[in-house]
């Protein structure tokens, strides 16, 4: 019996140590877990800190970019304003060498016309008891040619005086030509190396985008705030537009008569006015992705992506007014016209913003410049058209061709 009870006991005590034993091992697995999970989330944690890091710096690179080549594309108008100049100043000075020769020949004839008719002098004539009616005809013409010459000399003097500020002024004209050929230099190199510094960000955005599959979340996120500066931008134009118009009634109002009803001015803008097919391409260019296609298994285009090179100008495609222009995430330097009657317009993936909110726009003005800034690998425009705030298909708008 006590033998029994021993082996019992044993039994017992063996279970519980097993038991305590169990209860170890899964709380160890279980604070394991955890352990792994902590330190995952703050991985993430880290990843999401450094991605928005590299996203500020690609903010960075891309905004001094767009300034750099918005510097550099000033100069180049300039440059070709200057040669025009030139142009011009090299065919005037042609034209008056030209009339200057014209001028010595005339003068050449006419002091050879003076010299042969100058050998019967006036005194001669007296003594020779000359008709006066003859002599008064010889002093008129001597007079006539004596003026011709006169005015030949002046002509010829105002001729030599122009030219001589036509070469002051070419010669102005050629320095500056050199100065801005050798800023235009300068800014290329900054622009290049500023362009190397943000190739490099772009790289380290996408690699961090792939990692976790976060590029959808990332595209959501960019779409979602792109929504809400619309927004905010149409909104602000709205009530700018509204306030302009009751100035304008109040201006009416007080050069009418009283008991006249005001009568509300009409939105600004002809883009509601124009008829589909009408619209200009904002860009030549290949059109890569239309409206409505797919990006991601979740996500559809919003409007056209057109490939063309970096730098080429984006041009307005109706009368409007800027309402936004500036850096966004996933979309790079972007700008919004308002085009009234609810019609919008906005062009992203811009190497550089030419005009800046409040800006009056006129159909086919350059706007921007192509580029690939908001982290793409390809240059070219990412282009919609909005009524309302909602994207609608921008190719029935454009013209075909």
């Amino acid at each position: 019996m006590g033998a029994q009870r021993l082996i019992v006991s044993l039994l017992l005590s063996t279970g519980l140590m097993a038991g305590a034993c169990a209860w170890a091992d899964e709380n160890k697995d279980l604070s394991n877990v955890k352990g792994q999970i902590a330190s995952q989330q703050q991985d993430i944690k880290a990843q999401q800190q450094e991605l928005k890091a590299l996203q500020q710096q690609l903010a960075k690179d891309e905004k001094a970019i767009s300034a750099l080549a918005r510097e550099l594309n000033q100069t180049q108008n300039k440059l070709k304003n200057n040669e025009r100049e030139l142009a011009r100043l090299d065919k005037e000075h042609s034209s008056l060498n030209q009339q200057a020769d014209e001028q010595r020949q005339q003068l050449a004839t006419q002091l050879r016309a003076a010299y042969q008719n100058g050998r019967h002098d006036y005194l001669k004539l007296l003594l020779n008891g000359q008709d006066s009616n003859d002599i008064d005809r010889l002093l008129h013409y001597y007079a006539h040619l004596n003026q011709a010459r006169a005015d030949a000399l002046h002509k010829l003097a105002d001729i030599r005086r122009r030219l001589a500020d036509n070469r002051r002024q070419a010669e102005r004209s050629r320095a500056q030509l050199k100065e801005l050929l050798a800023g235009q230099q300068k800014q290329q190199r900054s622009l290049q190396q500023r362009q190397n510094e943000r190739n490099q960000t772009a790289k380290k955005v996408n690699a961090q985008l792939e990692q976790g599959n976060r590029r959808l979340a990332n595209l959501k996120q960019a779409a979602s705030h792109l929504e809400q500066q619309i927004k905010a931008a149409a909104e602000r134009a709205e009530r700018e537009r509204l306030e302009r118009e009751r100035r304008e009634a109040a201006s009416r109002s007080q050069t009418r008569p009283s008991g006249h009803t005001p009568v509300v001015a009409k939105t600004q803008g002809n883009f509601g006015g124009l008829a589909k097919g009408s619209l200009p391409w904002p860009l030549k260019g290949k059109l890569q992705h239309r409206f409505g296609s797919a990006r991601t298994s979740q996500l559809h285009w919003k409007g056209l992506l057109i490939g063309a090179p970096a730098g080429r100008q984006v041009k307005a495609v109706a009368n409007g007014q800027v309402v936004y222009a500036d850096w966004l995430n996933g979309f790079g330097m972007v700008m919004v016209i308002d085009h009234g009657k609810g019609y919008l317009s906005l062009y992203g993936h811009n190497q550089s913003l030419l005009l800046g909110p409040g800006d009056k726009v006129s159909a086919g003005q350059a706007i921007a410049l192509s580029g690939e800034s908001g982290g793409q690998d390809k240059p070219g425009l990412y282009f919609e058209i909005r009524y309302r705030g909602k994207a609608i298909d921008p190719l029935p708008w454009l013209r075909r061709g």
